[in-house]
């Protein structure tokens, strides 16, 4: 565990590979690697029991089988819950990650930080083993204070090992206000912050509820081979055209976004694939390691699973995940075909041309493994149908683990006749339970039809393919047959997916066998090493929205906002935008979105509250659109702070990894992602383009939305041409700041300059070498 994370980047005109280094954390010796291990895995295990009830769920199971398992039935409070976790987030961060970034600290744990990592543990589990007399008495005594004080030092120092000074240094601001606000009552203080809200307030809880699965979920993607299916799939898609590469990146990171909810951890995942070939195809280092981080971190941005602070929204507005990711889809969409039109413009700029045939895999083959994706249309038909998205996430897992054996080649097996066999049996486990008895029936006369298929005939053999075939229809089957709940199904299928692959894995003798035990076995151990990034996150960013509540903050730094400019809106959001994007800076995602969502947020909606549609609530929900649209408003500034210089982490990543110049780097990925930073003006005044605010759905209001979506991408296109100045020929200076203007004037979706700008494009096609 630890060491250098490195990425292999290729280096032109050469047939080696250069290493650079992106992240560094300790090499530990075997018995440290071995307890950072268990910690990972405790979480895992901890989540899966405990938050996501499956211990319930298995004792639901035993019991209709007249076996009842009384342990099984252990509760423990959502705020233990949660101490837990942070026991052993806390524990990883003091052994991995030094207290200063020099080679002695990388190569040796001090016994300080052994010290850390116990006074870690111990502040946490305090609370957990307090926490049920609290929640009686509420009662707060001084050893409280002592233990409460500590962990919250120690959540601080941990963030800033894992995330830089910015963070930690804002929170110990508002901190020093608080306990000032409070007259240093260290009692009160310590109820709020760390018995409360503070830690383990809404970011905590929501991580641990609802974000660690979709962690567990992409880490299972990343180590399956899943994600890299989808890299290659994408570049050889793409990479025979003109900037084939650029658009396989742009694709390709959209999907992956949809999975891993980080920008920089995308860039770091398809970008070792997609930024070697835009080099190769021509594209200069600058734009090559612009265009991934632009294209990563939109998956923030992009349904089903939009990055961790989408789910704290969702908590914040009370909306539920299903309607916030509908109300993503078009804004996903303008931001993604800004990109791509950025690309096409750029490519043929350059005169770029496709790659020869010889550099990718068989279109073929992709289009044969088509089904490796079952697990991304899982996912997000059951987020849309309303199941809860912890569930949606593992049932998923359970389908991507099943499809991983099955599209391993060196095990045989005909691979369509098992394809028709996952796709049966995950249509049977969504059936309801009106239909369990005749479904159970019709899974097990699988069953038997596959084990004699397999005795008889060559389409099936005893091996691994076989074997984890049979264990997933025999476990839906008796779930069936006993009478469960779908949801109870879904979250099973995923957690036995796990075992049931640790099984196989285990006795298997093939090579593919041995390759996913060893991948499921490290994906649970990602998962929680991943984890550690976000949760300390979002414990540093419920210290700040404790002390904003606690101080009454939350609500003068927005009326003074207000005063500010004077009431006047445009100067508001773009005051806001100012202050996300300078934020965002030094403070993940999610941080950047609590801070905003409670300063800057409800300065923007008590500016249009009493206007139309403002006023109105998104239909089905007590929540103002005014407040869904400043919501939203923020939550793209915050993201877009990845790709926003001087920081810009993405851009960074990215300018690293193709070996370019991070400035250049950076100013291009802030052209290429203007769509994120015009877009969400135009949804904020054209708040129907959220879908879920539409009261009735009539042909009329069709049109305006159609007409918005068009609107928007011509204004997306126009502003590519002018700061790209290509349209099938070079266009001079006193033309681009033309467009240009025309451009920012049709981001009103006025239909006067709207159509202004579609006569000039028009015009300059028409016109040609003229322009």
């Amino acid at each position: 565990m630890g060491g250098v994370k490195v990425s292999e980047v290729g280096v032109e005109g050469a047939g080696e590979k250069e290493k650079v280094v992106i992240e560094r954390t300790r090499k530990l010796p075997p018995w440290l690697d071995l307890v950072v291990k268990t910690a990972a895995i405790l979480i895992g295990i901890y989540e899966i029991l405990f938050i996501f009830t499956f211990n319930y769920t298995l004792y639901d199971m035993f019991a209709r089988m007249g076996i009842k398992i009384g342990i099984l039935k252990t509760f423990f409070q959502p705020k233990q819950n949660e101490a837990f976790v942070l026991a052993m987030i806390l524990l990883m961060t003091y052994l991995l990650y030094p207290f200063r970034k020099t080679e002695k600290g990388f190569k040796k744990v001090p016994v300080y930080d052994y010290l850390l990592a116990i006074l870690g543990v111990v502040a946490s589990l305090y609370l957990f083993v307090v926490y049920p007399r609290y929640s009686v008495f509420a009662d707060v005594y001084q050893q409280d204070v002592i233990f409460g004080v500590l962990a919250i030092i120690l959540v601080l120092e941990a963030t800033r090992r894992v995330l830089g000074w910015v963070l930690p240094t804002v929170v110990l601001v508002f901190l020093i206000y608080g306990i000032r606000d409070l007259n240093f009552d260290w009692i009160r203080f310590t109820q709020q912050l760390y018995f409360e809200e503070g830690i383990f307030g809404i970011p905590f809880s929501v991580m641990t509820a609802y974000v660690f699965a979709f962690v567990f979920f992409g880490a299972f993607l990343l180590k399956i081979g899943i994600s890299d299916y989808i890299t290659e799939f994408m570049i050889t898609l793409f990479g025979k055209r003109p900037g084939g590469p650029a658009k396989s990146a742009v694709v390709s990171s959209g999907l992956m976004g949809t999975v891993s909810g980080s920008s920089v951890a995308n860039v770091l995942t398809t970008g070792t694939f997609t930024i070697p070939l835009m080099k190769k195809a021509g594209y200069p280092p600058e734009i090559a390691g612009a265009v991934e981080p632009v294209a990563s971190t939109g998956g923030q941005l992009m349904p089903p699973i939009m990055g961790a602070a989408a789910f704290i929204m969702a908590e914040l507005l009370g909306v539920p995940y299903n309607k916030l990711i509908i109300a993503a889809v078009i804004p996903a969409l303008v931001y993604y075909a800004g990109v791509y039109l950025f690309i096409d413009l750029e490519t043929k700029r350059l005169g770029l041309k496709g790659m020869p045939t010889e550099h990718f895999a068989p279109l073929s083959y992709f289009v044969r493994k088509l089904y490796i994706l079952l697990p991304i249309v899982v996912i997000t038909v059951a987020l849309v149908w309303g199941i809860p998205p912890h569930v949606s996430a593992v049932s998923s897992l359970g389908v991507a683990i099943w499809v991983a054996w099955i599209s391993k080649d060196e095990i045989k097996g005909h691979e369509g006749f098992y394809v028709a066999v996952v796709l049966l049996t995950t249509l049977l486990m969504f059936t309801g339970r009106s239909m369990s008895t005749p479904v159970a029936g019709v899974l097990f006369l699988m069953a038997a039809v596959l084990v004699g298929i397999a005795f008889a005939t060559e389409f099936a053999e005893l091996n691994e393919k076989l074997y984890i075939s049979l264990l997933f229809i025999l476990f839906v089957a008796l779930t069936k047959y006993l009478g469960m709940s779908k949801e109870q199904i879904l979250l099973m299928s995923g957690v036995m997916g796990i075992v049931f692959s640790l099984i196989v894995g285990y006795i298997s003798k093939s090579e593919g066998g041995r390759k996913m035990y060893e991948a499921t076995y490290q994906s649970m151990i990602d998962a929680g090493t991943t984890s550690v990034a976000v949760m300390l996150a979002a414990a540093s960013a419920g210290l700040i929205q404790g002390v904003l509540t606690m101080t009454g903050l939350v609500t003068s730094l927005g009326y003074r906002l207000v005063d500010l400019t004077a009431g006047n809106l445009w100067l508001l959001l773009i005051l806001t935008m100012i202050f996300s994007l300078i934020l965002g800076m030094g403070v993940p995602t999610t941080a950047n979105y609590i801070i905003t969502s409670l300063v800057a947020a409800p300065a923007i909606y008590n500016a249009v509250q009493n206007l139309e549609p403002y006023n109105l609530p998104v239909p089905g929900f007590g929540t103002p659109i005014a407040l869904l649209a400043a919501h939203f408003f923020v939550f793209y500034f915050g993201i877009l702070a990845d790709v926003t210089p001087p920081v810009a982490l993405a851009s960074y990543a990215g300018s690293t990894l193709a070996g370019g110049d991070f400035w250049k780097t950076a100013m291009n990925a802030v052209k290429y992602a203007l769509a994120g930073y015009i877009g969400p003006y135009i949804y904020f005044t054209h708040p129907e383009m959220f879908l879920i605010t539409v009261h009735e759905w009539t042909a009329k209001t069709v049109l305006i939305v159609a007409y918005d979506f068009g609107a928007t991408l011509l204004v997306m296109y126009i502003l590519a041409i002018s700061l790209t100045g290509w349209f099938g020929v070079h266009i001079r200076k006193e033309l681009r700041g033309l467009l240009a203007t025309v451009g920012i004037l049709s981001a009103t979706l006025n239909p006067i300059p709207v159509g202004i700008g579609l006569a000039s494009v028009l015009g300059i096609k028409l016109l040609g070498k003229k322009a």
